[in-house]
């Protein structure tokens, strides 16, 4: 029996914010193993030791090896697309800030050695490679469909009203040859400013003055 006054710790399931801190511990540590040893090379014992946790802490906290693939590139894109909070009031610097967002993500180390990987691999897990596809580079063209949606018409300088076509040309247009060199080793990782002056010749392409 506790005393008057006496505090007790609830018992119970965790807090909603420890799971998710034990969850993005988890797909650090699968992360920096796939960049390190590919996903073939990568097992599920191998990142259950690394972080710590039982294998059986693994599967229920994300899921098999696949799933946390998938898990580790979407936590990725969650940088940008959870930072996207429009300004009703200037959908051309919301569409611009974004884009340096998105640009300085998809060049970055993590990035550009997960696309090499599920690139290598994309032969012999088509499913991985769909998977990573649909949870990065087409989610990031639904965001950008919708930015440009919520533009007046007139500052669009593609008559079009397929935005989703749109923003596929875009994001092309973004990614581009700098992203073609990052995947060569070519250049290093874009600073902010090589970014927003990237974003700013893309969108001259795209928006009208």
């Amino acid at each position: 029996m506790t005393g008057r006054g006496a505090t007790t710790t609830p018992r119970g399931r965790p807090r909603d914010v420890d799971r998710a801190g034990r969850r993005d511990a988890l797909l650090e540590t699968a992360m920096r193993l796939f960049l390190a040893h590919g996903y073939g090379g990568t097992t599920i014992e191998m990142i259950a030791a690394e972080a710590r946790v039982a294998k059986r802490t693994v599967y229920t906290t994300v899921g098999d090896k696949a799933d946390l693939f998938v898990a580790v590139v979407r936590r990725l894109g969650d940088r940008v697309v959870n930072t996207v909070a429009p300004d009703a009031g200037d959908q051309v610097g919301d569409l611009h800030a974004f884009g340096v967002r998105l640009v300085r993500l998809m060049l970055s180390d993590e990035a550009i050695g997960l696309h090499r990987l599920v690139t290598g691999e994309a032969a012999k897990f088509p499913e991985l490679a769909a998977r990573h596809y649909a949870n990065g580079p087409r989610r990031y063209i639904g965001v950008l469909s919708a930015m440009l949606a919520a533009l007046p018409p007139e500052r669009i300088a593609v008559r079009s009203d397929d935005h989703e076509e749109l923003a596929e040309q875009l994001f092309t247009l973004l990614m581009g040859e700098p992203h073609r060199r990052r995947m060569f080793g070519m250049d290093p990782a874009p600073s902010a400013a090589a970014a927003a002056e990237h974003v700013t010749r893309t969108l001259k392409l795209v928006l009208t003055s």
